[in-house]
């Protein structure tokens, strides 16, 4: 399978316009990960943005095998270990920089990343 082409936020119902500042970098500290929600009316999307060995990496806060959201509780999308993402459901592993699910319910399959840009120390849709 395939990764997902980039999600573009224009696209969703509930999304941001482009060049809407998502996030600072200086709210994510290393390895640090924090959920964004955007609503409109009925419409949400969620959105997981994380930091890892320097990169930021967004991607739809959406797991792959059942629709739910990765995390639980709060900002924590990695494995006990700050190796991979996790989905807190049913346990599946996923590569942050890839977004690839290499252990769990849905193997092979990718969590849809963002369409953003990074610059002047703040996250941007596209």
């Amino acid at each position: 399978m395939r990764p997902p082409r980039p999600l573009e936020l224009d696209d969703v119902p509930a999304g941001p316009s482009p060049g809407t500042l998502l996030c600072r970098t200086d709210d994510l500290p290393e390895h640090g990960g924090r959920e964004l929600v955007f609503r409109d009316g009925s419409h949400q999307i969620s959105l997981l943005v994380q930091r890892f060995h320097g990169q930021t990496y967004v991607y739809e806060n959406r797991c792959p095998h059942a629709g739910t959201p990765l995390n639980l509780m709060g900002d924590r999308f990695l494995n006990i270990d700050g190796t991979d993402l996790i989905c807190r459901t049913h346990g599946a592993q996923f590569h942050v920089e890839t977004g690839y699910c290499h252990l769990g319910p849905c193997k092979g399959r990718y969590l849809r990343p963002v369409a953003v840009e990074e610059r002047d120390g703040g996250i941007y849709s596209l």
